[in-house]
């Protein structure tokens, strides 16, 4: 029984666990809310696979959560009992990384980390494999009636995929295969030793010794005309080694004289472009100017540093009459508070305490005003002079920015003067290059010129090298066949009298094949026998199964009950009339119908298949049914089925399916337009 299964970012569950109990289980929801996402789980935690992965419609990375946020890795973990034994396998997927899985037996590590070792244990565990689960207990999404819309042609193959039959089926081919083979290896030896036993009767020991002296003769005579070929041979060889090398140097020195010509070809165009880029002027013109301009800098720079050391002076000027306009500013505030003093005192000195009569103190108010005056025009005087020196001084630096923008751009020119020297210097010495690279290719050319070199002569030569080279090895090759020849003639003398006592045995183990095709022919008549027994046995106790399911899940009384029918190459499902008449379902029920008779071969297949396992996953088994039908189904799934399968999961989309729990009923809630998480709820069962 499985108890329970836990989701960590496994598609859009985030956290999800669903507790189940024994019964009729069932999960609704939307579509697109994440139900069969749930069994998808259970399967991939038992056999690290599910339908949609093995069928590659979705990819294991896939299976990760990507929506609303991605995650590095998604973990299943499933608790189940089988026998008296509990486990709890829990798997992992990373983005990176390989796949891990762990398998717990009470409370006892068993297998793991690597996935295929955890599959082979679960295996084991349950005794039964993926692709029965996948077959008889698990009825993935739209493939209730899949067996329904097989072509007559398919039907027989996939119903005997499904019971199993095919292995029997697989070994009568194998059987067959060896037994005409052997029949074949059988007659093959057959024709063999009919053909040996001709051929030792043609062939006299005479007539061989006939033809191995003959081609021994022949031997000799290729011998020799290999040997006197080969002098020939030699010479010319000779020869062609020397007409070789001419060509040799013959073909150096066109390489050479076209390959200065190129040279002298691109320097020529280097020339005219310095020569384009000079405007016609010469070396020596060009030489002046960058003369001239090495003059107009150092004049230049030569007036920027009178400039400065002028404004040096005057800066320094202005800064003494600031400091002489400062003082006497100073001088003259002095002064003015005197003479107020003077104006307010009285006629005892303050000082001296001597008297002073008024015309004493109106003379020492007529020097200090004087003095007040004098003070404030030499200070005056001082500052017209320090603006006179500012004035002086923009008008320097004025002059100095100009004179440095001469410097530069005279500068600037001297060093494209200088460059564009240095240019008509390199295309001087270019051009030096390319007079003597012209000369090494006229001398070249006119070296070939003198070569004697013969290419008709060269290539007449090779021809007659290749024409006795290919005469001789043509001899070698026969004195080869020949000695080949002479040693198979040899040996066949040998084989003669060997080959009549394997003849012997042969037609021993001939007459022991056939003895083993006979028997290997029973064989093959019994596995038939055996395998059609097989089929019978597993047809009658389907059908047992589909009339006692039929009866609870078709809600109708026009057909009372269902079969299954073995027809002449395919599998027909037909349903039983109330007048006791067998009709094809395929004649007569609507698409609702056909989706009840499905459901009842599912059944059907889960309880016959994997009776031991108890276990049933239906995926939207509404599909087609009317409203009375669905409440038909729900009630022999809540009543009357868990008698038959000890727990049987329901993912549907379909509410009135909700009343078909008897052990738990969840709701998974999602919303789907904001790319929300799965969520199950637990909901109270329906009476």
């Amino acid at each position: 029984m499985i108890e329970s299964v836990s989701l960590h970012n496994w598609k859009t569950h985030a956290d999800s666990r669903l507790e189940f109990g024994k019964g009729t289980n069932v999960i609704v929801g939307k579509m697109g809310a994440g139900k069969s996402s749930v069994m998808d789980a259970i399967c991939f935690a038992l056999f690290g696979t599910f339908p949609a992965l093995q069928a590659r419609r979705v990819s294991l990375e896939e299976v990760i959560m990507s929506k609303p946020n991605q995650a590095e890795e998604a973990m299943v973990e499933l608790a189940f009992s089988y026998g008296e034994k509990k486990y709890i396998v829990e798997r992992k997927i990373k983005r990176k990384g390989s796949s891990e899985a762990k398998l717990h037996c009470d409370g006892k590590f068993v297998a793991g980390p690597k996935p295929r070792d955890v599959n082979e244990a679960i295996e084991k565990a349950i005794e039964i494999g993926y692709n029965l689960f996948s077959r008889a207990v698990y009825s993935e999404q739209n493939e209730i009636d899949a067996f329904l819309r097989l072509a007559a042609s398919e039907r027989k193959a996939k119903f005997d995929e499904l019971l199993d039959l095919e292995k029997y089926e697989t070994v009568r081919a194998n059987a067959v295969t060896a037994m005409n083979q052997l029949k074949r290896i059988a007659k093959e030896r057959k024709g063999w030793i009919a053909e040996q036993k001709k051929m030792i009767l043609g062939q006299e020991e005479e007539k061989l010794l006939q033809k191995i002296r003959g081609k021994e003769k022949e031997s000799v005579s290729l011998q020799e005309f290999a040997e006197s070929r080969q002098k020939t041979v030699q010479l010319l060889l000779v020869e062609v080694k020397q007409l070789e090398e001419k060509e040799t140097v013959s073909r150096r020195l066109r390489e050479e004289a076209s390959e200065k010509k190129a040279a002298a070809m691109q320097i020529e165009k280097m020339l005219q472009e310095a020569k384009k880029e000079a405007g016609g002027k010469s070396i020596v013109e060009i030489e002046k100017r960058i003369e001239l301009l090495e003059k107009d800098i150092t004049g230049e720079e030569k007036k920027g540093k009178e400039i400065e050391a002028e404004e040096e002076k005057e800066r320094e000027k202005k800064e003494a009459l600031g400091k002489e306009a400062a003082l006497n500013q100073k001088k003259s505030a002095e002064l003015g508070e005197q003479l107020q003093e003077l104006e307010l005192l009285g006629a005892e000195c303050p000082t001296c305490r001597q008297k002073i009569d008024a015309k004493t103190r109106e003379q020492l108010v007529q020097e200090t005003m004087q003095e007040a005056k004098k003070a404030k025009a030499e200070m005056d005087k001082a500052l017209a002079l320090e603006a006179e020196a500012s004035a002086k001084i923009a008008k320097l630096r004025a002059e100095a920015r100009e004179t440095k923008k001469a410097v530069e751009a005279a500068r600037e020119k001297f060093l494209r003067e200088k460059q564009l020297l240095g240019s008509l210097q390199k295309a001087a010495e270019k051009e030096r290059q390319m007079n003597r690279l012209l000369d090494e290719a006229q001398k070249a050319l006119k070296t070939l010129q003198e070569t004697d070199f013969d290419e008709k002569r060269l290539l007449l030569k090779r021809r007659q090298s290749i024409e006795e080279k290919s005469a001789i090895d043509s001899a070698k090759k026969e004195i080869s066949a020949n000695r080949q020849l002479l040693q198979e003639m040899n040996s066949l003398l040998e084989r003669i009298e060997k080959t009549r006592k394997q003849l012997q045995e042969a037609e021993k183990g001939i007459a022991a094949m056939e003895e083993s095709s006979a028997k290997m022919d029973c064989f093959v008549n019994s596995l038939v026998a055996a395998q059609n027994e097989l089929r019978e046995t597993l047809i009658a106790t389907i059908n047992e199964a589909m009339h006692d399911i039929w009866q609870e899940a078709y809600p109708y009384k026009d057909l009372v009950s269902a079969k299954m029918d073995v027809g002449e190459g395919t599998y027909e499902l037909k349903a039983k009339e109330r007048n006791g008449k067998w009709v094809r379902v395929e004649g007569i029920l609507s698409g609702g119908e056909r989706s009840a008779a499905a459901i009842c071969i599912r059944i059907s297949f889960s309880l016959v298949l994997a009776r031991n396992l108890g276990w049933l996953i239906l995926d939207e088994p509404t599909h087609n049914l009317d409203s009375t039908a669905v409440q038909t189904l729900s009630k022999m799934m809540q009543l009357h089925l868990p008698s038959l399968v000890d727990q049987i999961f329901v993912i549907t989309h379909d509410m009135q399916m909700r009343k078909a729990a008897s052990a738990s009923l969840y709701v998974i809630e999602r919303e789907k337009g904001e790319d929300g998480i799965s969520k199950p709820v637990l909901a109270p069962i329906e009476e």
